[in-house]
């Protein structure tokens, strides 16, 4: 998310979505209710509003990007990279080339070697418009009832929610195109899953690496039999769900949501996802501003006001067929 320069009030937004200090998503609501205020001439009306309500919009178009990268980054950041680019630009991701290359042995005074190139790859992600429209009653408005901070944040959280799902389906959707040794199927075994890890250790050429799922799925992953557990580790694992590490690798839960409106699970629960620490494999774009829009209620038959924001987003995936991680998908 470095590429993401903030405004004083987007950083202001930023730091209430993720928590830090004193600051809280009511702070991000109460500055936005002050800030709108401001706007309207001190009076929170329906005649203020109009007179106001495209400044208002820009706060709004403002503050929602600032605020979706804080939450999606907390929950997402050790595994997904987040960009920033203007309307109509491309955003590039570099993919690191890790081969081993093979080593010649040749008679000396030999100086005819075959070359190898060291080949990097780049990418760009799709994009493509996500939207939301809210409504409220007309009266509502009329006697100032309705918050503009309660509907950004409701935009904001649904938007987030769905890039979320949008992530993980990025991810569990790449696992028919990681390498076969890499990845398998079935219940669980430790020394299948040592063999993975072992895999993506030396794909990416590094000495740990992390499991990332929900609880659920995390709660699956045990090695008793090789090692025992002692008491505090036991503790822990009552504590949070799952036992905390496999063979010195860390696992991390990933937070389950739902799909929006049900009561389907959003994050898959047989899945595990093997990854070396420095590697981010989903690649997030938001392209262009937060478009904020209004209908009056006058324009409908039941004087309901809309309110529209939109989005312009991609989602992908890594899919390197050399290994750059590992998968497990339970039956």
């Amino acid at each position: 998310m470095n590429s993401f320069a903030m405004t004083d009030t987007q950083r202001l937004a930023f730091n209430a979505m993720k928590g830090d200090g004193v600051n809280s998503k009511e702070a991000l609501n109460q500055t936005i209710r002050e800030s709108v205020l401001e706007l309207c001439g001190g009076v929170w009306n329906y005649y203020s509003f109009m007179d106001n309500k495209y400044k208002v919009f820009a706060i709004i178009s403002e503050l929602m990007p600032s605020a979706m990268h804080a939450s999606l980054g907390a929950k997402f950041d050790a595994f997904a990279e987040f960009k920033d680019v203007a309307m109509g630009d491309k955003a590039y991701f570099d993919v690191q080339d890790n081969t081993i290359y093979p080593v010649l042995t040749v008679a000396r005074g030999i100086g005819a070697i075959d070359r190898q190139r060291i080949v990097d790859k780049n990418f760009t992600v799709a994009c493509a418009d996500i939207s939301i429209r809210l409504y409220d009653e007309w009266d509502r408005f009329m006697a100032g009832k309705i918050e503009i901070s309660r509907l950004v944040m409701t935009a904001a959280n649904a938007i987030e929610n769905d890039i979320g799902k949008k992530i993980s389906d990025a991810i569990y959707g790449s696992y028919s195109a990681v390498g076969t040794d890499y990845k398998t199927t079935g219940s669980f075994a430790a020394s299948t899953m040592n063999t993975i890890i072992g895999h993506v250790k030396a794909a990416n050429g590094v000495d740990s690496v992390q499991l990332w799922g929900t609880d659920t799925a995390l709660a699956n992953v045990t090695d008793a039999s090789a090692f025992g557990y002692s008491n505090s580790a036991k503790d822990k694992a009552n504590g949070v769900g799952y036992w905390g590490e496999f063979r010195g690798n860390s696992m991390f839960a990933l937070p389950q949501a739902h799909v929006a409106q049900s009561t389907t699970f959003a994050v898959s629960d047989n899945q595990i996802i093997i990854l070396p620490a420095s590697e981010k494999i989903v690649k997030v774009v938001f392209e262009g501003d937060t478009f904020v829009d209004q209908t009056a209620g006058t324009n409908r038959a039941d004087l309901q006001m809309d309110f529209t924001m939109i989005r312009r987003v991609g989602v992908a995936a890594i899919t390197a067929q050399e290994g750059k991680y590992g998968f497990w998908k339970f039956a």
